[in-house]
């Protein structure tokens, strides 16, 4: 009998852990930006965060100072971590439409902005600071935990700021912001100017990856404008003709004239060359058809080439 009691004990106490491990592990987010090094604290392991690194429900992102942390979480919302600031993700849960379903994160400190994804019902998207908790739906908004104060900062949408002493609350409209001090109500909400969202926005945006780009190996000969990138321009005697005999491109090289096509320089042979005609062909310019768009004066269509 105490045999089987010990092993239903230990039964029960592998499912336990089983069920601990698989909440640990349940997916949040990834990471999308960082700048300097962050940490995530997981299972009382601290780790190292790279970009693309996984991080799940009750882990704690760590962001020191100097360094920035954007994530982009299950449901499609984006959360960017300041410098100096802790975050826990209590928890993230999402329906299997991929739709949220209850959030709860925890700002320790510092300085966080949530872009919340839209929802077509219900659906609980909570941050707690010690002095506050902030509830909304869906917005891009800021949320900053200090000594003493915890700050809430709208651009868009609408948030609930509930001072957790008192119990009351206020709805910060977009454009404005409010705070709740230890042991107070929140602050009426009051319009902030856009140099001051401006100060937020630097503060969480790390800054844009660019991905190295290899220069183009120089394209030898004539690269007329609006031509292929990468050339090294015309040659030399481009500005002042081809030699003689030769035929080029329009004048000084900036290519053909009106018209589609090539005539002779001066200097080049028959004596004042040919005209080019619309759709690339060629004939005379006088004597003919007439002067053609871009033509030069040449020798008549009606007759050969004189001795």
């Amino acid at each position: 009998m105490a045999l089987l009691l010990a092993r239903a004990a230990f039964g029960v106490f592998v499912v336990v852990l089983w069920v601990g491990a698989a909440r640990s592990a349940t997916p949040a987010g990834s990471v999308v930006a960082i700048s300097g090094q962050c940490y995530v604290e997981s299972d009382g392991k601290r780790t190292a965060l790279k970009f693309a690194d996984k991080v799940n429900v009750a882990d704690t992102v760590d962001v020191p100072a100097g360094a920035k942390l954007k994530l982009r979480m299950n449901d499609g919302s984006i959360i960017s971590v300041a410098a100096s600031s802790q975050l826990t993700i209590a928890s993230y849960t999402i329906d299997a439409d991929g739709k949220r379903h209850d959030v709860e994160l925890s700002l320790g400190q510092g300085l966080m902005r949530a872009v919340v994804a839209p929802i077509d019902r219900p659906a609980r998207f909570e941050v707690n600071t010690a002095l506050a908790a902030a509830a909304v739906r869906s917005t891009d908004w800021f949320i900053e935990a200090q000594p003493g104060v915890a700050t809430v900062a709208v651009l868009v949408g609408g948030v609930g700021l509930t001072s957790k002493a008192t119990n009351a609350s206020v709805l910060v409209p977009a454009r404005s912001g409010s705070s709740v001090e230890a042991g107070h109500d929140p602050t009426a909400p009051h319009v902030l100017r856009q140099a001051e969202f401006n100060a937020l926005i630097a503060r969480t945006e790390p800054p844009v990856r660019r991905r190295a780009t290899r220069r183009a190996e120089p394209v030898q000969g004539y690269n007329p404008p609006g031509g292929p990138p990468g050339g090294d321009g015309p040659p030399p005697w481009a500005n002042s003709g081809p030699p003689p005999d030769q035929y080029g491109p329009g004048p000084g090289g900036q290519g053909p004239p009106p018209g589609g096509g090539y005539y002779p320089y001066p200097g080049g042979s028959p004596p004042g060359g040919y005209g080019p005609r619309p759709g690339g062909t060629y004939q005379p310019p006088r004597g003919g058809a007439g002067q053609m768009p871009g033509g030069m004066q040449g020798w008549p269509s009606h007759s050969t080439h004189p001795n």
